[in-house]
């Protein structure tokens, strides 16, 4: 299961990007919104299959809005670690598609009792493989046994419903990670098509590694340059030597990517 969740673990979504950034695409979870208001294209309502309780004290809840595969998609996260996980797994180009809370799925433990569990995503990605992502703090993973019980999950899921199952918790990634993603995503809202060709072309003509900081003065062009490197760490184009929080220092090169 742990084809996403490597990417993740292991600090390298951009090498999965690198990888997979040509894929060719498959069919959707979703079906995009063609509803316009003003000439503003509305982004696609969430999907998920139950209400969700907006009111809690022990947890941050409310709804983000995702670029995927061209369009903007409304999900909907019911605590923090939540919203960053959804996040990270967002950062990698090869996800087509994200469905927040979809169908429960029935279950029966060794008792014989029957239960429901929602998995808090489904994912799917341009291969067409699909995971269902369960989100838990690691504390009450190891508290209620929960990787176990995910497994009894896991055996009754229907197999047309996801290819796999994943347990993400937040020892799965670093601060610096889970910053990265949230910057990406600010700076994906405003796409810079110039300014992210100037700076690979600084980038392939550079001998060794430079920081972003000697590209961003090189290309001339200032907060527009550090925008455009920072998507090209994170999607792929980029190589960033020294995993971190990106920022004018991170060494990067252009060196054995196309």
């Amino acid at each position: 299961m742990a084809t996403l969740k490597r990417a993740i673990c292991a600090n390298n979504i951009a090498n999965a990007n690198s990888d997979t950034r040509h894929n060719a695409s498959a069919k959707r979870v979703g079906t995009p919104s063609d509803d316009t208001t003003n000439g503003f294209v509305l982004p696609i309502p969430s999907q998920t299959s139950r209400k969700i309780s907006w009111r809690s004290r022990g947890s941050c809840r409310g709804t983000a809005v995702l670029r995927l595969n061209g369009s903007q998609q409304i999900v909907v996260y019911e605590s923090l670690l939540e919203l960053m996980c959804i996040l990270l797994i967002t950062t990698r180009v090869d996800v087509l598609a994200v469905w927040d809370q979809p169908p429960a799925i029935r279950y029966r433990r060794p008792d014989g009792i029957p239960h429901e569990h929602t998995f808090d995503y489904l994912i799917e990605l341009e291969t067409g493989l699909r995971y269902a992502v369960a989100i838990k703090p690691k504390a009450m993973i190891a508290k209620r046994q929960f990787d176990i019980e995910l497994g009894y999950v896991a055996a009754a899921m229907p197999e047309n419903f996801a290819d796999d199952v994943i347990l993400l918790s937040e020892g799965d990634f670093t601060r610096a990670q889970a910053l990265n993603a949230q910057r990406y995503h600010e700076f994906a809202k405003s796409p810079d098509i110039e300014a992210d060709e100037k700076i690979m072309n600084v980038a392939s003509q550079a001998r060794e590694p430079r920081t972003l900081a000697d590209l961003i003065e090189l290309s001339g062009l200032a907060g527009r340059g550090f925008r455009a490197a920072f998507r090209a760490i994170i999607e792929g184009r980029l190589n960033q030597l020294n995993p971190e929080k990106i920022g004018l220092q991170t060494l990067v090169s252009a060196e054995g990517l196309v």
